[in-house]
């Protein structure tokens, strides 16, 4: 069976935007990446239902997000936004709401928009915060990540001020403020992902390569902090940056760069507890993002700076990763997305 995958980053060097490959999930072989849409710096992507990109980029001295219909054979131009200094680091869709989450880590805000049934955005609010935190690349604050709760809400981590937003969204055009965690100092909070059967949060510490457990309370928005592991060791050149989750809820990894590797932990029953279980090498440098395949026989890794893919072969009863080949070429990706 081939499955559709997405690769996305910056365009610093000789990358063109975004690409598009499959992967073939009897036997793990990825056909070569062919360029999409050509963007400036699409660092994130989204897709659709009805298969709609929403890429971040940059035109000229802007930035913000464009919209392409990619259901046909070329890509089509719906819709682009660049209103903004800069563009985000991070977008999200809402299919229940066609909603758009922009997290712009430079800028200290959530831009919230609506994505018409024609492709078109509409601004609805936007939520802007204050603060900071005691590390020196904490001088303000940085939202990097910005997602809904399982509930519903929207949630989002403040990297600059170590802090875990929660917005109730009954009125899109008036998000009201829910709870407001406050993280350990230093800790940067940059990704999470929710347990799919229980009421637990993993969060991904970008500069302290923690990675929290936290149970979540759906009727409060609270967040309790039950739990903490290493995804690499404490050390200032290491960075953790993507936190994915099994579908069933058994395994958890996370990518660490300067350590360049992806920690695996297994998950006890009850959702609150990890255990380390070993890291393997990214094979290459500046692991940013990854992601399972639908299947979840494969992860699909993007080193970003030594510009290459890593296919590794997953053990489905024991989570351990196997690299079947790293010598896949993409300048500067920091996005992986199947569709």
């Amino acid at each position: 069976m081939f499955e559709k995958v997405l690769f996305s980053g910056y365009t610093n060097k000789s990358g063109k935007g975004v690409y598009s490959a499959e992967l073939n999930s009897d036997n793990g072989e990825l056909s070569t990446p062919k360029v999409l849409v050509e963007l400036n710096s699409p660092t994130y992507i989204d897709v659709t239902n009805d298969m709609k990109l929403i890429a971040l980029a940059k035109k000229d001295d802007r930035g913000g997000i464009v919209v392409y219909d990619i259901s046909g054979d070329e890509p089509k131009l719906l819709d682009e936004d660049y209103s903004e200094q800069t563009s985000p680091s991070y977008v999200k869709f809402d299919a229940s709401r066609n909603l758009t989450f922009s997290a712009y880590f430079h800028l200290s805000k959530v831009k919230i928009d609506h994505l018409t049934d024609d492709g078109k955005i509409e601004h609805y609010s936007e939520v802007k915060f204050e603060g900071h935190g005691p590390r020196v690349e904490q001088d303000q604050s940085k939202p990097h990540f910005s997602a809904l709760t399982p509930d519903g809400k929207l949630i989002i981590c403040d990297y600059g001020a170590d802090r875990i937003y929660i917005y109730d969204l009954s009125d899109p055009k008036n998000p009201k403020l829910m709870n407001n965690y406050i993280a350990p100092a230093g800790y940067a909070p940059r990704h999470l992902v929710f347990n799919p059967t229980k009421p637990y949060v993993y969060v991904a510490c970008e500069l302290s390569s923690k990675v929290l457990v936290m149970e979540y309370n759906a009727e409060t928005a609270g967040l309790t902090l039950v739990d903490e592991v290493d995804a690499a060791k404490d050390e200032q050149k290491n960075t953790t940056a993507a936190i994915r989750i099994t579908k069933d809820g058994k395994f958890l990894y996370a990518s660490t760069r300067g350590a360049d590797t992806i920690a695996l932990f297994s998950v006890n029953e009850k959702g609150d507890r990890l255990k380390k279980i070993n890291t393997t090498s990214s094979d290459g440098k500046g692991p940013r993002d990854f992601e399972l395949d639908p299947s979840e026989k494969y992860l699909v890794a993007a080193n970003q700076d030594s510009d290459n893919v890593t296919i590794f072969k997953r053990n489905m009863k024991k989570g351990i990763l196997t690299s079947l080949e790293n010598n896949i070429s993409i300048p500067e990706c920091v996005c992986v997305h199947f569709i």
